[in-house]
């Protein structure tokens, strides 16, 4: 058998990998992009957002008060995925995508706290109510959003309203609805829509782009409106599934 020379083996060698690399560019160029996420704050939809988000490949990084707690630790074991915890602060500081999963009277604290969020989405899955006689209502004048809130704390980042519409359980498992369950979106940004609206799709649930910010205030009374049915109806509940059609 006749032998190849060394320098042409070593020539073979070298596009060979040249071409794997070019393939793995590819490859890597069609796989659908991959978010770092803040999440501010390890409650329910924190963590069940986190949770999903980093098994679908992005970088979660949970913001906490208390990050070397034990609870913070076994939430960061549990999410896997190279997931980690850090200061509040630090962690929107390293992210492109903030979630506020936050007690609603806490807004203008924490986002005085993550200092500059110019040029981010900070994603506001935030609602916030009170019951009168059985009946989920604002606390205060239901057209001040706490979204627009949000924004005017934060007038350079780029707010989403999404996720507040629906409990954490169905994020969990969207299957425990007898159909699809859509996530409503609102915020004034169409590229930041459009972003959050592929991490709604890695949860299984159905984004749909509802208009500005301005219609936030509707989509936080949606939640009031499903609270109050459920107060009134014991052990009965709905989702939402707006469908679209030509009009």
């Amino acid at each position: 058998m006749k032998q190849i020379p060394h320098q042409s083996l070593l020539l073979l060698l070298v596009i060979g990998l040249a071409l794997l690399q070019l393939n793995s560019s590819r490859i890597a160029e069609a796989q659908p992009g991959t978010e770092t996420i803040a999440i501010i704050g390890t409650g329910n939809v924190g963590s069940t957002l986190g949770k999903i988000w980093a098994e679908a490949g992005h970088t979660i990084i949970y913001g906490s008060r208390t990050p070397n707690a034990s609870r913070v630790r076994s939430l960061v074991a549990e999410t896997g995925y190279g997931a980690t915890a850090t200061s509040q602060a630090a962690a929107a500081a390293q992210a492109e995508i903030v979630l506020i999963p936050i007690p609603p009277t806490a807004i203008p604290e924490v986002i005085a706290s993550l200092g500059d969020l110019s040029g981010k989405i900070v994603i506001d899955p935030t609602n916030w109510w009170t019951f009168e006689d059985n009946w989920a209502v604002s606390p205060r004048d239901p057209r001040d959003s706490l979204a627009e809130e949000v924004q005017s704390l934060a007038p350079d980042a780029l707010v989403v309203k999404a996720f507040n519409t629906l409990n954490y359980t169905l994020m969990e498992d969207p299957s425990r609805s007898d159909g699809p369950v859509t996530v409503p979106i609102a915020g004034n940004d169409q590229a930041a829509k459009e972003r959050v609206a592929r991490l709604v799709e890695d949860v299984g649930l159905e984004p749909l782009d509802v208009g500005p910010l301005q219609a936030a205030e509707y989509l936080e009374e949606m939640l009031r409106l499903a609270l109050g049915f459920r107060e009134l109806n014991s052990g009965v509940a709905f989702d939402y599934y707006l469908r679209v059609r030509a009009n």
